[in-house]
């Protein structure tokens, strides 16, 4: 963890976080969680890289130095880069939700849905057969049904 200068007084706020986490609809402030991340990953591997280097932590002043040099466009794109991320996890869980999706509608066995469609076939025949007998019944003349009975 990076200490903070003991010539400073107060410990200062990063002046980045505001720039990349707006106050604006909530998609906006994920993205700009995320980016803020991908800033903060960055930061310390600057850190690491000047630590390497000079063999100390960067004072107060080198710190403000690095945040002075994120420009609007390096912000946009974090910003952007956090977006490409989010498409990339919403894909591969998409993907991922489809593929058992898929081995769930699969796994029902061929003689369950051919027994559901018996079934559902014979549900029909004895509908047909119920309407057919009651407009008989009431005397409704059916000519393919008197064809039959009477061909017999």
């Amino acid at each position: 963890m990076i200490e903070p200068d003991p010539q400073n007084e107060r410990l200062s706020l990063d002046p980045i976080f505001p720039l990349l986490v707006k106050e604006e609809d909530q998609e906006k402030k994920f993205l700009g969680f995320i980016a803020y991340g991908l800033y903060q990953e960055a930061k310390r591997e600057w850190v690491s890289d000047f630590q390497s280097r000079e063999r100390r932590y960067p004072n107060h002043d080198e710190m403000s130095a690095y945040e002075r040099s994120w420009t609007g466009s390096r912000l946009d794109a974090l910003e952007n880069t956090a977006a490409q991320l989010v498409a990339a996890y919403t894909d591969a869980v998409v993907s991922q939700l489809e593929k058992q999706i898929l081995r769930s509608a699969l796994k029902g066995s061929m003689w369950r849905a051919v027994s559901r469609w018996v079934v559902g076939a014979l549900c029909y025949t004895a509908l047909l057969f119920a309407i057919v007998l009651t407009l008989s019944r009431s005397g409704v003349q059916i000519g393919f049904l008197e064809k039959m009975i009477g061909s017999r």
